[in-house]
């Protein structure tokens, strides 16, 4: 109880610190208990080596974060688009709730400088990936509904992320992440990805596939859409990402070139 009190004042002064009132300027919503989103700002990378339960991240917050913006998105399409078929409404939800979606409208509130991720992920570019960033941003949703109830948490997608709708609609259909991963897959591993469909759910009229995507024989991503077009660009866009990371990964553990030890002259002749 005692190591938990000291945590729950750690991450109090760390967010004060940190982000003072910034981020909650930036919301327009002002935290009652501003270790809730602290505790949104938290990723597991952070945890490692630290004597910190690993509860203290925030993927909690983020499960919760998706469920209400999941759900605040239906309300809002249902009622704006009142002629659209069930399976019109899912498709454009599945791009409002995006990965891709949420890391853009973070950038409003300029998210990247206040998540904490761990020293390796920070190197890695890890504020700026695109996974954490929307992750931190759903989390953030979470801990906005646990403080002050899903009015403010509309308020804030009223703001911020609903008036972008027809951005992300319209950037979802264009943008070919397939092609990127094969130009990427191709220029630097010399290979090709490969789909492989692993499920589909749900009624014939509203079918939900999920598609794995493999590099050299091994998984990258899984991917899911309303059909398998979709599941595909899904999965290809997350695989990118995580070969991207590898790759800037392995660069930042090359050692440095004046590292390598220096030969020692060898003398022939007299001693």
């Amino acid at each position: 109880m005692e190591k938990n009190n000291l945590l729950h004042k750690v991450l109090k002064l760390w967010f004060r610190q940190k982000s003072g009132d910034g981020l909650e300027a930036k919301l327009g919503y002002q935290f009652k208990d501003p270790e809730l989103l602290a505790h949104a700002l938290v990723h597991r990378s952070f945890l490692m080596g630290k004597d910190m339960p690993y509860e203290s991240n925030n993927e909690r917050l983020e499960f919760l974060g998706d469920s209400v913006l999941n759900m605040l998105t239906t309300e809002y399409l249902y009622k704006m688009f009142p002629d659209d078929p069930e399976g019109e409404l899912s498709k454009r939800k599945s791009a409002i709730v995006s990965g891709h979606a949420c890391a853009q409208s973070s950038e409003a509130w300029s998210l990247s400088e206040y998540v904490k991720v761990g020293k390796a992920e920070a190197n890695m570019g890890g504020r700026g990936m695109e996974t954490i960033l929307a992750d931190a941003y759903e989390a953030v949703l979470g801990a906005v509904y646990l403080d002050g109830g899903l009015e403010e948490v509309r308020t804030i997608l009223n703001k911020f992320h609903f008036p972008r709708i027809p951005e992300i609609i319209s950037a979802a259909e264009f943008v070919n992440h397939k092609s990127a991963l094969l130009e990427y897959a191709q220029g630097v591993l010399r290979t090709v990805p490969e789909y492989i469909l692993i499920g589909e759910e749900g009624p014939e009229h509203q079918k939900i596939f999920t598609t794995e995507v493999r590099v050299n024989g091994k998984t990258y991503a899984q991917g899911s859409g309303p059909n398998k077009k979709k599941a595909e660009q899904d999965a290809a866009r997350q695989a990118l990402e995580v070969l991207k990371a590898e790759a800037a990964e392995a660069e930042a553990n090359k050692p440095a070139a004046d590292s390598k030890p220096k030969k020692q002259n060898r003398h022939v002749g007299l001693p």
